[in-house]
């Protein structure tokens, strides 16, 4: 499994872009970004999706109920010059969201690693701060090195 700095999983970033473009986004607390993908999806819907002319007229006489109605009804007959462009937003923000969860993705650590788990570890700790181990170096430290040194 790739691990990041932030703990998130890119395939999961991924997944969650493509199906709502930003939410992927969301998932990896990028708010800007989230925000840019929702205007690209809600850009392409506005500017490519046709509206017809029953929708705007079942809006206007029969209130919210009749223009979801008719919504869904427009939204099951899409032409593929309609469908393309909020497809293509929705790759792209799949792809963004999982490149960009990769950029946080952590390299292997040179530093200290927990004896019993092997897990890196706090220098500043005295015991590992994934399984509670006490660290042996930490057990008897140098009075002189922790500035613990009477006048």
């Amino acid at each position: 499994m790739t691990h990041t700095k932030s703990g998130k999983r890119p395939w999961l970033g991924a997944i969650l872009a493509f199906f709502l473009p930003g939410l992927g986004h969301v998932y990896l607390r990028e708010w800007l970004r989230s925000l840019m993908w929702f205007g690209f999806v809600l850009s392409a819907v506005v500017l490519f999706v046709p509206i017809p002319d029953s929708a705007m007229a079942a809006a206007e006489t029969g209130g919210v109920q009749a223009a979801w109605d008719a919504a869904m009804q427009t939204s099951q007959n899409l032409p593929m010059e309609a469908m393309l462009p909020i497809l293509v937003v929705r790759v792209f923000s799949a792809i963004d969201a999982y490149w960009l969860a990769l950029q946080g993705q952590t390299e292997e650590q040179e530093g200290e690693r927990c004896p019993a788990c092997g897990k890196p570890v706090d220098e500043e700790l005295d015991f590992c701060q994934w399984c509670t181990t006490p660290l042996a170096e930490h057990e008897n430290p140098d009075p002189a090195e922790k500035g613990l040194l009477s006048r």
